[in-house]
C-alpha cells in the first residue's frame, strides 16, 4: 500500500495511526473477555488474560509505529528494503512481546504458561503473527485512506487552479477586440465632434479602469457587471445615437448581490451591436433582464447580409468560461425574431465544481 515512503510516512498519518492504536487497545479488553468467556469459567483468569491482550495491543501497536518511522528514515528511497526492514522487525517484535507477556500474565491468572510445550508455543507464535498482521493491515489502511484523501484534495486544487487559469485566458481574449473597436470609434468621433469624442474618451477610461480592476477575478457581482454594462452602453449611445436603445430590468434587487462571470454580459451586448443592422427608423433595442435566478440579454434579430461573418467565438468564449466557473451551461434561444442568452446567477463567488 505504501508506494511513496517520504510522502506517506508523515507526521499527520502517524498521528492518525496513534489514534487508531488507542481504539484497538480500548476494544481489545472487552473483545478478549467475551471471547474467553466461552472457554473459561474462572472470572479472575478471564480478567487478567483480557488485560494481557490489551497490554499486548498497546505495546505492540505503538512499537510498530516506531518501527515504521525507523524504516522510513533508514530506507527513504528503497521500497523493498523499507518493507523488508519494517515487516521483519514488526513480526519479530510482535512474537517477542507476546512470549514475554504470556508467562507474566499466566502467573497472575494462576494458570500454567505451557511454554515448554512446543505445540502450544507454536500456537502462541501463530497468535502473535496474526495479531501483528492485523495491526499492520490497519496501519496501512489508515495510511492508504489519508493519502487518498490528500490526493483527492491536491487534484481538486489542481483542477481549480487550471480552471482559473483557463478562465483568465478566455476572459483576456475579450479586451483586445473591444479596445481595437473603441479606438477606431474614438478616432472617428474626434474627427466629427471633438467634444463628443472627449466624452467618449472619459467613458472609455472608466470602462477600462473597471476592466483592469476585475482582470484577475473569475466572477463579480451582478451589480458590478451591470454597472460595466451601463458604462459600455452609454459609450455606444454616443456612437449610434437614436439608432440604439437599451434597458435594464431587475425583478429582485437582492439578486444584484449574486455572482456572474466577469465581463459576461458586456460581450453579449457587443455581439448584438456587431451582428445586427439598425437605424434611427428601425433602432436596435437591447434588454438586460433579471428573472428569478437567471439573468438574460435580449435583442431583436435583423442580421447583416454582408460584412464580417460571425464565428460565434464570443458566445463560445462565454459558454466555456461559465462552465469552467459554475459547472453549468448557458441557455441560448433564437425564435427568428428575438435572440437571447441566459444563465443562472450564483450565490457564491467560488462555484468551481
Amino acid at each position: 500500500m505504501i508506494n511513496n515512503i517520504k510522502k506517506t510516512v508523515n507526521s499527520y498519518n502517524l498521528k492518525e495511526i496513534r489514534k487508531l492504536n488507542m481504539l484497538l487497545v480500548g476494544l481489545a479488553f472487552p473483545f478478549t473477555f467475551l471471547l474467553l468467556f466461552l472457554f473459561e469459567e474462572i472470572l479472575s483468569a478471564l480478567f487478567v488474560l483480557a488485560i494481557k491482550t490489551a497490554c499486548y495491543m498497546l505495546i505492540t501497536s505503538n512499537l510498530l509505529v516506531e518501527i515504521l518511522k525507523y524504516s522510513a528514515k533508514k530506507f527513504p528511497d528503497d521500497l523493498f528494503k523499507f518493507r523488508l526492514c519494517r515487516y521483519s522487525l514488526s513480526y519479530t517484535s510482535g512474537i517477542v512481546i507476546y512470549l514475554t507477556l504470556w508467562p507474566i500474565f499466566s502467573y497472575l491468572a494462576k494458570i500454567p504458561s505451557h511454554l515448554d510445550n512446543y505445540k502450544l508455543l507454536a500456537a502462541f507464535i501463530a497468535i502473535a503473527i496474526v495479531l501483528t498482521t492485523i495491526i499492520l493491515f490497519l496501519h496501512d489502511f489508515v495510511i492508504f485512506r489519508e493519502n487518498k484523501i490528500q490526493t483527492e484534495l491536491e487534484n481538486s486544487r489542481l483542477q481549480l487552479r487550471t480552471s482559473q487559469a483557463e478562465n483568465l485566458l478566455l476572459k483576456q481574449q475579450i479586451h483586445p477586440h473591444f479596445l481595437f473597436n473603441s479606438l477606431n470609434t474614438l478616432k472617428a468621433l474626434y474627427k466629427k465632434d471633438p467634444i463628443l469624442g472627449e466624452t467618449y474618451l472619459i467613458q472609455l477610461a472608466d470602462f477600462l479602469r473597471a476592466a483592469v480592476s476585475h482582470n484577475n477575478d473569475c466572477a463579480t457581482t451582478l451589480e458590478e457587471e451591470i454597472h460595466i454594462c451601463k458604462n459600455y452602453m452609454e459609450m455606444q449611445k454616443i456612437r449610434f445615437g437614436d439608432a440604439l436603445e437599451w434597458d435594464i430590468e431587475i425583478e429582485d434587487i437582492k439578486m444584484l448581490k449574486g455572482f456572474v462571470p466577469s465581463f459576461s454580459l458586456q460581450p453579449l451586448l457587443e455581439n448584438a451591436i456587431k451582428h445586427n443592422i439598425f437605424t434611427k427608423q428601425i433602432p436596435l433595442k437591447l434588454i438586460i433582464k433579471q428573472e428569478g435566478e437567471n439573468i438574460t440579454v435580449y435583442n431583436a434579430i435583423n442580421r447583416r447580409d454582408a460584412g464580417e461573418t460571425s464565428t460565434k467565438s464570443g458566445l463560445s468564449n462565454l459558454a466555456e468560461r461559465y462552465h469552467l466557473w459554475s459547472g453549468q451551461e448557458i441557455i441560448i434561444k433564437n425564435d427568428g425574431k428575438t435572440f437571447s442568452v441566459s444563465f443562472k446567477i450564483m450565490m457564491h463567488e467560488n462555484n468551481n465544481y
